[in-house]
């Protein structure tokens, strides 16, 4: 991707697509429309803004992210949404808004996610390899600890754990999304931040989930598949996890990287079991 010159930006009217399994995602028990089908909405439209077609120019990075709100699925029916991309020296800067008519009432306008697409700012750092000190299975998991539906219950088989990090296989559900995802399978994604989710309940003694990341390189995204992931923890306290997150192969090739993955807690959210956290035993 090469940079273009600044200009006006443009506001243009968007259409979320149809998720017939977002029910399955589900956050504080509401059904919650997946960051990462945001971030794949905004790609699209970067697309179409830079003439990229039906793919991507990688590596790319998405850059400077935020999820401002949660998107609820039963709000979506009742909003008029769009997209506002603005051309940077450094990139272009995508941002997606709902805008919901109350009776009687103002307008209200809401952000959902924002992100700069832009070339990689420097190569990713290999994935760790941590000490494990905790094993638990994938359908523990979402039965107790994460309680998604089956649609989004895409970490696999064993999971170990320890302070350091976390390691585990994510898969995408069958069938594969149609039409293919410009960004790569969202499903993979969204599971390995189940995994930083899952680690942060256990070393930091709370449920916590994405409010953005610094960037994400992609190198070889996939319509669907497996994938091995590894999440390291940077930096926890007591109302943030921040960790970093790498997606391979089988053949251990680099196919995705975020760095300064940002996991929050819920204000008055549940706090995890007593029997995975270890809260206070520092990282």
């Amino acid at each position: 991707m090469t940079a273009v010159p600044a200009s006006q930006p443009v506001t243009l009217p968007a259409v979320l697509p149809d998720l017939p399994d977002v029910a399955d995602h589900r956050i504080a028990g509401k059904a919650t429309v997946p960051a990462v089908e945001l971030l794949e909405l905004l790609a699209r439209f970067a697309a179409g803004h830079m003439g990229w077609g039906d793919s991507l120019p990688l590596p790319l990075a998405m850059t400077d992210v935020v999820f401002p709100r949660f998107l609820l699925v039963q709000a979506v029916p009742r909003c008029t949404f769009a997209v506002r991309l603005a051309s940077l020296e450094t990139g272009l800067r995508a941002s997606l808004t709902s805008t919901i008519g109350l009776p009687n009432r103002m307008k209200r306008l809401r952000e959902h996610a924002v992100a700069t697409f832009a070339p990689p700012p420097s190569p990713p750092s290999a994935s760790p390899a941590p000490d494990f000190d905790f094993e638990i299975e994938a359908d523990r998991v979402y039965r107790e600890l994460i309680p998604f539906g089956p649609r989004y219950r895409n970490l696999r088989g064993t999971i170990r754990l320890g302070r350091a990090g976390a390691t585990g296989l994510v898969r995408s559900p069958e069938p594969p999304r149609r039409p293919p995802p410009l960004a790569g399978c969202p499903f993979l994604l969204d599971a390995a931040m189940h995994l930083a989710c899952l680690w942060g309940q256990r070393y930091a003694g709370y449920i916590a989930y994405p409010t953005g990341f610094a960037a994400r390189v992609l190198h070889r995204p996939v319509a669907a598949g497996e994938r091995r992931c590894v999440v390291a923890p940077r930096f926890v306290s007591p109302r943030r996890v921040l960790c970093d997150l790498w997606l391979s192969d089988e053949a251990g090739v680099l196919c995705d990287a975020v760095t300064g993955l940002t996991m929050s807690p819920l204000v008055n959210g549940p706090a995890p079991p007593s029997w995975i956290a270890l809260a206070g035993a520092g990282v």
